[in-house]
């Protein structure tokens, strides 16, 4: 059981964080040898982008140049255009249920070529990522099977040995009571931040984010049943523009009362891992030597993953008690911790006498009540940085920072409450639900023969 204290709302109920699976994966695979022009240390180099053309990849021209008198487009003048700059946009294959992201990098003087695959595993094996699956080699054969049957005659020069992992999205989920106990949470955690891990703005009200754009890890938290219902639409939208049964597929998944009901107020805690922390964890990067990594990982490779990846946030939750917190609790605190005894001879008696100090305390509780009316972000911004922080340090020691910095988010006169969030890493999907079958198996049904001699 992993603990989290957040603030958020008038009452005190436990949480259970649920639901774990591989939500994203991002996998680089390199170009054999025969068909790049490398350098000479064979670190970097380019291939011709008509090769993939050929194969089946759609190019695209980053400048073109037309003849004269191109405006006039009849029978006897043709327009001819020159393409220059070619380049692969990101393109989407279809699989039985949802879709592949791919594109051809197609190599300069600081990198080697390759293609790049990016699919939720969890849509490709069911056609949601409500909830999904923690097994790695499941998942990497989710993409890589998707692209090899949509795209066989490119996986003919691809270097599938020598691929790497590029990022990987590990994500829990909790329920909450409410809506509005949702949108408080989320509220609540964008005024978090703690170590290297801090937070960035959001368009957004369901969304919460950290580290953006970080090498190292990307941390986003939301309420799933909006973003499912956008899917939902975006989903409905392009099936009626195209009928295709790939988004019928998704609209049926996705609408089931199972998925519908596990989406409602369900808090998505994602941890998106990125290469740089792998290689400081000692984590392999390269595909197949992670997934042995993870079969030979003592426990759910996952699981820890997230868990470190979160750490930074969760400390700010950490507290010795669940109370509420009220100016007399936090006064009398400080005073017990921060009091100064000094000894001294009583005149008449000769008897040692002690004699408290408060002084440190009460200055640290009136700095506390400066916070509290005013604000985290107005005191920080109208104190001096080493001041403020140097009294943020010491009113820690008392007080979760968690706590303090969500004091700007409350009325003067209104104190919030800490709850805890409770991580039940045995409570991970629905009573009934049984992992999906491998993509390369569920190929062979017989409702899926139709669709993939479509797609090849």
């Amino acid at each position: 059981m992993y603990k989290v204290l957040y603030c958020i709302g008038e009452y005190n109920h436990s949480l259970y964080m649920e639901l774990k699976l591989i939500d994203l994966l991002t996998i680089k695979i390199p170009f054999v040898e025969s068909i790049v022009a490398m350098s000479p240390d064979g670190t970097n180099g380019v291939i011709d982008l008509r090769e993939c053309q050929k194969r089946g990849c759609r190019l695209a021209a980053g400048d073109v140049d037309f003849t004269a008198n191109d405006y006039r487009l009849d029978s006897e003048n043709i327009c001819v255009a020159e393409v220059s700059a070619l380049l692969h946009p990101f393109e989407s294959l279809p699989s039985s249920w949802s879709t592949l992201a791919f594109k051809v990098r197609a190599g300069g003087q600081n990198y080697y070529p390759y293609i790049e695959l990016k699919a939720s595993p969890a849509k490709l094996l069911q056609g949601h990522n409500v909830f999904g699956s923690c097994d790695v080699m499941l998942c990497i054969d989710s993409l890589i099977t998707a692209f090899c049957y949509a795209m066989p005659d490119m996986a003919e020069i691809l270097e599938f040995n020598n691929a790497e992992l590029a990022q990987i999205d590990c994500t829990f989920s909790a329920h909450l009571k409410t809506e509005s106990d949702s949108r408080n949470v989320i509220h609540a955690l964008r005024n978090i931040s703690n170590g290297q891990t801090r937070g960035a703005k959001s368009a957004f009200d369901t969304t919460a984010y950290f580290g953006k754009g970080s090498r190292h890890k990307r941390l986003k938290a939301y309420l799933k049943q909006f973003e499912l219902q956008d899917q939902i639409n975006k989903a409905q939208t392009k099936y009626d523009k195209t009928k295709s049964q790939v988004f019928k597929n998704q609209l049926e998944a996705m609408t089931t009362p199972a998925v519908q009901n596990f989406a409602k107020n369900a808090l998505r805690l994602e941890a998106s891992v990125m290469p740089r922390m792998l290689k400081r964890l000692g984590i392999p990067t390269n595909l197949w030597a992670f997934e042995t990594y993870s079969n030979s990982f003592d426990g759910c490779l996952i699981q820890q993953l997230w868990k470190q990846s979160w750490q930074d946030i969760f400390k700010t939750f950490e507290g010795a008690t669940m109370r509420t917190y009220s100016d007399t609790e936090i006064h009398e605190n400080l005073k017990e911790h921060f009091v100064k005894t000094t000894y001294f001879r009583d005149k008449k008696t000769h008897v040692m006498m002690e004699k408290y100090n408060y002084s440190k305390a009460d200055r640290l509780f009136r700095f506390f009540r400066m916070v509290k009316h005013e604000g985290w972000d107005e005191v920080k911004s109208t104190t001096p940085e080493r001041t403020f922080y140097d009294n943020i340090k010491l009113l820690t020691e008392v007080v979760p920072k968690a706590y303090l910095q969500n004091l700007q988010a409350t009325a003067s006169n209104v104190v919030p409450l800490i709850r805890f969030v409770n991580v039940d890493f045995e409570n991970q999907h629905p009573k009934n639900w049984q992992e999906p079958m491998r993509l390369s198996d569920q190929y062979q049904l017989p409702e899926n023969r139709e669709l993939l001699r479509l797609v090849s």
